[in-house]
């Protein structure tokens, strides 16, 4: 699997040279050395609060003032994480309301060797008999896989009342996130 957007904009930010196809694996490699040293860790915190630059369309950093990103201040309590994940909320709370979580227009589902993982409650039965039914076409189905290697994400109609966002769940939010990450 090659590296993400995110793993290739920290790559370029530090001026590691990599082939385009670099996998993640090898990305985790050398950002993990990166990230041993503290000046390191401390350089990206602050290109982070300088830039917020926590899109992953793209795997190139945004232009930033060098002597503002040496000269900034950071409050104690600021932390990158949290400020991600209020960026991908606000990402997929725009997504859901814009379109909801459904592909337009709907795909060819081909079943034969894919993966298939569900969310919601479903009109068709319950979720053994969905999974039956894709498995009687040669699909595969695993509601604990991540979603990273899963090709379809089957969305219930009715919803699920244990949703964490009220009107879509994680693995919507994993999927929407997926799809802008890596445009599948």
């Amino acid at each position: 699997m090659k590296a993400t957007n995110r793993q290739k904009k920290l790559l370029n930010f530090f001026g590691i040279p990599f082939s385009p196809s670099i996998s993640v694996g090898a990305a985790g490699w050398e950002i993990e050395s990166l990230m041993a040293d503290e000046s390191n860790r401390e350089a990206w915190r602050r290109y982070l609060y300088v830039t917020k630059d926590f899109d992953s369309k793209s795997p190139l950093p945004v232009a930033f003032d060098v002597e503002q990103l040496l000269n900034i201040e950071i409050p104690d309590d600021w932390e990158a994480s949290k400020e991600i994940e209020k960026f991908q909320e606000e990402i997929v709370d725009k997504e859901v309301a814009k379109r909801g979580p459904f592909d337009t227009p709907e795909p060819d589902i081909e079943f034969t060797g894919h993966s298939f993982v569900f969310t919601g409650k479903f009109e068709f039965g319950t979720r053994k008999a969905c999974q039956a039914a894709i498995a009687a076409k040669g699909g595969q189905s695993d509601d604990g896989a991540a979603l990273r290697s899963v090709d379809y994400l089957v969305i219930g109609s009715g919803g699920s009342k244990s949703w964490a966002k009220g009107n879509y769940g994680r693995k919507i939010e994993a999927a929407i996130l997926s799809r802008r990450e890596n445009g599948t």
